[in-house]
């Protein structure tokens, strides 16, 4: 029986023995994994405690480890962790203040700069709109002036044309006023003197005008420059036309011209002349050189240049 006793005893402790170490190996697979998936403060909780248990293991059964120290420190740990993380969370609720500014000042920032691109693009239309209203008023302008400056050479084409024809039964101006002009045409003759050389003729001036009598000579040989305003091939076979004179031969037309022929000189071609090589017959628009008698019609009063007997253009 005692035999029998010791050999029970003996196969209780080896039985003892086999459980500890298979539950030291499985304890120590299952801390593995706990410090692989745990944060590390519980990571190095469950180490040290793990160390611990194998210092026991290693030195027979024993006491239990302080799991009491271990759990105060990690729960100071994790109370230091939680205010940590609450300490995160404010400055997370500061963050999102800031942020909320931000988002704030960018949409008042992007208000101002819709505001202000508005604001161009409308001055940018009014601009327009001006550039476009004085540019449609320039033009109305301008249609305006041509239409006006048509309706005067209507009318002035009309006012020569009836001055220029010498119409039949027209009255000549009173003698009272032919006396008048002939007492200025007097004191013109004594402030311009005649031109001579070969574009000037001698003789009889006044060969081939058909209303010599009518003509009073002012000088015997006067040149003009200007431009042709209006022709007219007339009946007793003269070809006139006005012209529109130089500022330098202005002097050569007076009151008569101004208020019948809108200021311009007669210039008057006869028969015999028109077939010389230094004589052209212009047409309205040319610019002319002329040489000829300066004379004073007597009925109407108006300065001309007939005859003519040199034209050329300019």
């Amino acid at each position: 029986m005692k035999g029998f006793g010791i050999r029970t005893t003996s196969f209780l402790i080896l039985s003892f023995s086999v459980i500890l170490v298979a539950s030291a190996g499985t304890l120590n697979s299952y801390l593995n994994k706990s410090w692989a998936d745990a944060p590390p403060i519980f990571g190095d909780i469950l180490k040290n405690y793990y160390i611990k248990i194998q210092d026991k293991s290693e030195n027979g059964i024993g006491n239990s480890p302080d799991l009491g120290k271990d759990s105060e420190g990690a729960g100071q740990s994790g109370s230091n962790l939680t205010d940590g993380n609450l300490g995160s969370g404010e400055d997370s609720e500061g963050a999102g203040q800031s942020g909320s500014n931000l988002t704030d000042g960018n949409l008042g920032s992007g208000e101002e700069s819709v505001d202000n691109r508005t604001s161009t693009e409308a001055t940018s239309e009014n601009q327009l709109n001006q550039n476009i209203n004085q540019t449609i008023e320039t033009q109305q302008q301008t249609q305006n002036n041509q239409t006006v400056n048509i309706q005067n050479n209507v009318e002035m084409k009309q006012r020569l044309e009836i001055a220029i024809s010498e119409e039949e039964g027209e009255a000549p101006i009173s003698i009272e006023e032919q006396n008048r002009i002939e007492s200025i045409d007097r004191d013109i003759v004594t402030q311009h003197q005649a031109l001579t050389g070969p574009d000037c003729r001698t003789g009889n001036v006044l060969a081939g005008a058909s209303n010599a009598e009518d003509l009073r000579v002012l000088t015997e040989c006067q040149d003009a420059t200007g431009t042709v305003m209006h022709t007219k091939k007339m009946d007793d076979g003269d070809y006139k036309f006005f012209l529109n004179v130089d500022e330098q031969f202005k002097f050569l037309v007076n009151e008569k011209n101004n208020e019948k022929t809108d200021g311009f000189l007669v210039v008057e071609i006869v028969p015999p002349d028109q077939g010389n090589g230094g004589v052209i017959l212009p047409k309205e628009g040319d610019r002319v050189h002329v040489w000829g008698a300066w004379v004073t019609d007597k009925p109407k009063g108006w300065h001309e240049i007939h005859p003519t007997w040199k034209v050329v253009n300019e």
